[in-house]
């Protein structure tokens, strides 16, 4: 009897699971990971990034760039995480300490020049609004703000082991590396040749001003 039970209740959050997973995806399509986000605000693009922690060094970058009024036109914002700008600042720090052999010096955001992080910045932004429905599991190129293209596309995963028949589509972003990637890609690719691929964590955030995107934090600042 209490093993039928536990089958019964194994079944039943199973079951629910199934059905949660299928509800965030039809309803939520803006969330990956993290916390729950309605998917709009009647915050401007920079307000909503300076009200979460999680950007409080990307402020201080778009501050320090005099972007904030562009971060407020209608544009689509890849933003990077702290996180990322952080990691990006401890691998420059590295690369300091072994040219002048000195482990006491530090890559900080003072050494980090306006016109650099200006046009770091910049390469993560879009004129107009991409949004999810304006993406296929096709390849599609986009021209950032500094001439660059990007390969925006949504992309299937099983993530869930099959609990989703469909799979889930998440929202991937490429750095086109001399040319776009054939897909599907050879094994034999040159790796100097492969596109640089990120995915995006939390998307579609419709702004007062713009659409906002978050990529994960495990994306390298600037693709470096």
């Amino acid at each position: 009897m209490k093993k039928s039970n536990i089958l019964t209740t194994k079944g039943g959050w199973v079951l629910l699971l199934a059905v949660l997973l299928f509800a965030a995806c039809k309803k939520d399509d803006h969330f990956v990971g993290g916390s729950l986000t309605k998917d709009h605000t009647d915050l401007t693009t920079y307000d909503y990034l300076k009200a979460n922690p999680l950007f409080d060094t990307l402020i201080l970058l778009i501050d320090k760039a005099g972007l904030k009024e562009t971060i407020n036109s209608n544009i689509t914002f890849m933003a990077p995480t702290d996180y990322s700008i952080k990691q990006f600042l401890k691998v420059r720090t590295k690369e300091l300490q072994d040219e002048l052999n000195d482990e006491n010096v530090l890559y900080t955001l003072d050494s980090l020049k306006a016109p650099e992080v200006r046009d770091s910045l910049m390469a993560y932004m879009y004129d107009g609004k991409i949004q999810r429905s304006d993406l296929s599991l096709e390849q599609q190129i986009y021209k950032n703000k500094v001439g660059e293209n990007f390969d925006i596309r949504l992309k299937k995963t099983d993530q869930y082991g099959g609990i989703l028949s469909e799979g889930v589509r998440y929202i991937y972003v490429a750095k086109i590396i001399n040319g776009l990637d054939p897909d599907p890609l050879p094994d034999d690719f040159p790796q100097g040749d492969r596109d640089i691929e990120d995915l995006l964590q939390t998307t579609g955030i419709i702004t007062k001003t713009g659409v906002l995107h978050v990529l994960a934090n495990t994306h390298a600042f600037y693709w470096k």
